[in-house]
């Protein structure tokens, strides 16, 4: 008898460690805070997922209160989700960080995958408890434009908003930009400056900002 419960203790144990391993891999990583061009503080955190077992690497960025933390009291926030090349994340994390103080909360990841992947990021998203799930954004440059507009239309009414930075569209996702466009939010290179103030726009028209 004492073996057996030894065997289901050592059992709880396993699991319990388990778990807790699954969550560091998948949530959570260093955080770092920074302000916002508005002297807002943000908060910036590695939130990385195992997709098709490869691990896609993001950041996610949330207010912060005076102290630094993410109060609770904020409640689920809409997600403004900005697929960008591998390496260039200057201008995509700036450009969430000024979003951010409007009241939303930003992801940003350099992506080389597919609109598969890009479909189960968005998903496994959603889930968040910090997350509007019915208030996702998605914003992409030229280098996964092709597969983020795929995505958009496999996501459907998942989706918000499309944000389209310098698109170069070939092919199925072409078709679908000349024919839903006026739906999605088009930033080309002049206008890049505005950015900022463009999408403030779009997301308030769409209902994401109270």
């Amino acid at each position: 008898m004492k073996k057996v419960i030894i065997s289901i203790v050592s059992v709880i144990l396993l699991a319990l460690i388990g778990v807790l391993g699954f969550r560091q891999l998948n949530n959570n990583g260093p955080r770092g805070r920074v302000i916002s061009p508005t002297g807002s503080k943000i908060i910036v955190e590695e939130m990385s997922y195992y997709i098709g077992g490869e691990k896609m690497f993001g950041k996610v960025f949330k207010p912060a209160d005076a102290n630094g933390n993410f109060p609770d009291s904020l409640g689920a926030m809409p997600l403004v989700v900005f697929f960008h090349e591998p390496l260039k994340t200057e201008w995509a994390e700036n450009l969430i960080k000024s979003l951010v103080p409007l009241g939303v909360i930003g992801y940003s990841t350099g992506f080389r995958g597919s609109d598969k992947d890009a479909e189960s990021l968005v998903k496994r998203l959603r889930k968040e408890k910090m997350i509007q799930e019915d208030m996702v954004f998605l914003a992409c440059d030229s280098s996964c434009g092709n597969e983020i507009v795929k995505a958009t239309t496999r996501l459907g009414h998942k989706i918000q908003g499309l944000i389209l930075v310098e698109p170069s569209l070939t092919g199925k996702a072409r078709e679908t930009y000349v024919r839903y466009g006026r739906e999605f939010l088009t930033i080309n290179g002049s206008s890049k400056p505005n950015a900022a103030s463009m999408i403030e726009d779009y997301l308030e028209e769409r209902g994401a900002l109270k």
